[in-house]
């Protein structure tokens, strides 16, 4: 393999228009939990959460779990209750925020910077940089990973302790100054990334108030979509319709599209990436290790590179085939970066 043309062509994604999708394994490669773990997490606790009523439908849930099925999948097979989905939701939400806390404590404590935050500076050609993310994860290590660097996200709503979702708004509070040409007015904005989370957020609660955003531990329901069936009802209400529309519509027009540690198991997303990928939009898919389905819309996208573990090095899967960089972890965001970024 010609690894400087193979490079150059990496290196070419990152232009105007470029769309970031990040999935669950670059938070598990900054210390997340991932859905084995998630799974495993429930199996041990649930038992002494679920009501009565439904106890049933968690015992069928438990056992496809212990006999290896997946969480997506299980959750799809047993039909949940309301109240059922609301104790998911809680020791979801529980689960993920320690991990969480422990990980930002330790950036703040040891100074480690987060990959993404790396990464930033490479997104977007423009002055002011403006990038669009896309992310099924419920924490909050982008935002985390984007104000360090110094930049704003734009999530939809405006206030910190009882933010309001109002996506104009919010925009227009990223603007740091006007320019006047002739007849011509030009609102200047700060560095920022307008991030769209479909499946919301651990800062998302659902108030009397209507849905807010808080950085407050509020004694209400967090604003999370559990996988199941409950994903495909609960995506259309507010505030995850305008996220996914909006996800969508920034599929839809992107120039290329960057996914990290994405699986491509997300029908509420995959409507407008999949086909986009087939019809020959460039894409670089970073994994691990493809899933199913990721594997099968790497075959069948003219221009998608995926770049996954290998015990040599890096495995370089398109739709014509397959080839090794040796010696080369390109496959993990961070010697991405290194290797065909910051050479």
């Amino acid at each position: 393999m010609d690894e400087h043309a193979l490079k150059q062509k990496l290196q070419n994604l990152f232009s105007d228009g470029l769309v970031t999708i990040v999935g669950s394994g670059l938070s598990c490669a900054e210390g997340l939990p991932g859905m084995a773990d998630l799974a495993q997490m429930l199996i041990k606790t649930m038992p002494g959460n679920v009501a009565t009523e439904d106890k049933v439908a968690w015992d069928n849930v438990s056992d496809l779990l212990k006999a290896g099925q997946g969480l997506e999948a299980a959750l799809q097979e047993v039909e949940i209750s309301p109240s059922l989905t609301d104790a998911i939701v809680r020791a979801t939400a529980e689960f993920i925020l320690a991990n969480e806390g422990r990980a930002l404590a330790d950036c703040l404590q040891t100074h480690r910077t987060l990959r993404f935050a790396r990464l930033l500076r490479h997104l977007s050609p423009t002055s002011p940089k403006f990038v669009e993310v896309i992310t099924p994860n419920y924490d909050r290590l982008i935002e985390f990973a984007v104000e360090s660097a110094g930049w704003g996200v734009d999530t939809g709503f405006i206030g910190r302790l009882l933010g309001q979702h109002s996506p104009v708004a919010s925009d227009k509070s990223f603007i740091r100054g006007i320019v006047q040409h002739g007849k011509t007015t030009k609102l200047l904005y700060r560095d920022r990334v307008r991030l769209y989370k479909p499946h919301g957020s651990l800062d998302w609660f659902n108030t009397t108030k209507g849905a807010i955003s808080s950085s407050l531990p509020i004694a209400a329901k967090r604003l999370i979509i559990t996988p199941g069936v409950g994903k495909y009802k609960y995506g259309y209400e507010q505030p995850f319709d305008s996220h996914r529309e909006g996800a969508n519509a920034a599929i839809d027009k992107a120039n290329g599209i960057l996914c990290i540690g994405y699986g491509f198991n997300d029908y509420h997303l995959q409507t407008h990436l999949t086909p986009r990928l087939k019809d020959g939009v460039p894409a670089i898919l970073l994994s691990y290790e493809l899933t199913q389905a990721a594997a099968a819309v790497v075959q069948a996208s003219p221009n998608g590179i995926a770049l996954i573990h290998h015990s040599k090095g890096t495995e370089v899967v398109t739709c014509v085939g397959r080839d090794v960089v040796s010696g080369e972890n390109w496959w993990d965001l961070e010697h991405f970066i290194e290797g065909v970024l910051e050479p």
